[in-house]
């Protein structure tokens, strides 16, 4: 090609290309972290709730600084809340009192109050995910009582509030005790049919500080005490909890499961990593054993239509490695070993029945039994004709847990008296 048209068309493109056409400068925006979304008395519209950070005092990270939102001290964030009948349009109320546009480019968190999730979140959730800004890698908790209350924390060791809840999705794989999911995952399950959603459950907790909230001597009031006095107000929560799970039933929370059964969510899901926990000594009635339980791997679960009934067998192995034991017995000896590693296993498989049961209860397969079922369909239309969700209710599950004993912590026997 002629060199005389080559270049300006290479200087023709430079001038184009290199031009911010939609540039938004940063300063000109409202940066949100997290985002609540609540009902309303008469179930017209929402109550949208936006966490916006405040860049200077978000600088420096985070530290021993107490950091929240709420509006009060040395926070990193501010909160806003307006009720619109539509999410966007509750954006640009919010914008009629925040003097920059607001964004959702950095926003973390989807917090979902619990009125709002027992009447149904399709619409709402069906109008976020076609936002341009809306990110699937989000995390998604459902509160116990109001979004905008939850968002009110202040953790002791973010400025950030927003990082105090993302931070979780790493902590969770050493307890079980929570699921972390963001809206992606929520999405795929609930288009899948195969399985029922399920979320994080948060709730209030109130700080043990024994510096906090006495009352001054002699019964009087200390206006200048962060107390609650004689006034016989309960203090205002500055925590959150995780309290487990939030069960769903299409688009609508239809009960919960505690910590303890969301392990066993874990681990039938095959998300389970690891936890502590105590269970009684075989041997030795009244004392304890703790113990690490992790995962070896996908829990294996088999499927077939006999008889016109659904039937699964689930086998999950899992290994403990002993941390105390209250009654000194040596577990290391051969015999023993198999008797603790037996009630381990025995006292899982109980659990999982436990839970498994309540889910049917609940009518909601949230283990995902469905996609078993699904894969021995041939087409879509007979997965849809066969009407997986609600026969779960009646499906015969039976599980089986094989526990082996591989670690005794950092000292081999028990300790001995001389």
């Amino acid at each position: 090609m002629n060199k005389k048209i080559i270049l300006p068309v290479f200087l023709s493109l430079a001038l184009v290309l290199s031009g911010c056409w939609d540039r938004r400068e940063l300063e000109s925006m409202g940066l949100v972290q997290a985002l609540g979304i609540d009902s309303v008395p008469g179930g017209k519209g929402l109550t949208i709730t936006t966490m916006i950070a405040v860049p200077a005092k978000l600088k420096g990270g985070s530290g021993g600084e107490s950091g929240g939102g709420g509006g009060g001290g040395d926070t990193g964030v501010f909160i806003i809340s307006k009720q619109a009948p539509t999410i966007y349009e509750g954006f640009n109320l919010i914008n009629t009192t925040v003097n920059r546009e607001i964004t959702l480019l950095q926003n973390s968190v989807l917090f979902i109050g619990e009125d709002l999730s027992k009447k149904g979140i399709k619409k709402w959730i069906d109008s976020l995910v076609r936002y341009r800004e809306m990110r699937r890698t989000l995390n998604i908790f459902i509160c116990r009582g109001t979004a905008v209350d939850i968002m009110q924390v202040k953790p002791q060791l973010e400025k950030n509030p927003a990082e105090y809840f993302t931070d979780f999705s790493r902590l969770t794989r050493f307890s079980g005790m929570y699921p972390m999911t963001t809206l992606n995952d929520f999405m795929d399950r609930f288009e899948a049919k195969a399985q029922d959603n399920y979320a994080p459950l948060l709730g209030k907790f109130h700080r043990q500080d024994p510096n906090e909230y006495q009352q001054p001597p002699g019964g009087q009031d200390d206006k200048s005490g962060g107390g609650s006095g004689s006034s016989g107000k309960p203090p205002k929560a500055k925590d959150i909890r995780l309290l487990g799970t939030a069960i769903f039933k299409q688009d609508k929370v239809v009960g919960s499961f505690d910590i303890y059964e969301t392990q066993i969510l874990q681990i039938l899901t095959g998300s389970f990593h690891e936890a502590l926990l105590s269970i009684s000594d075989p041997l030795k009635k009244g004392l304890l054993i703790s113990y690490r339980l992790m995962n070896t791997g996908a829990p294996q679960i088999k499927y077939k239509h006999q008889n016109g009934e659904d039937r699964f067998h689930v086998k999950v192995r899992m290994e403990a490695e002993l941390l105390s034991i209250q009654s000194g017995i040596d577990y290391t000896e051969p015999q023993k070993e198999a008797v603790l590693a037996k009630h381990i296993a025995c006292e899982l498989e109980e659990r999982m029945r436990k839970a498994i049961k309540k889910a049917q209860q609940l009518n909601s397969d949230v283990f995902g039994f469905g996609i078993k079922v699904r894969n021995t369909m041939l087409t879509g239309a007979d997965w849809d004709r066969y009407n997986w969700p609600d026969k779960f209710k009646n499906a015969i599950i039976s599980v089986q847990a094989h526990v082996s004993v591989r670690r005794v912590g950092v000292q081999f026997g028990p300790p001995h008296m001389r």
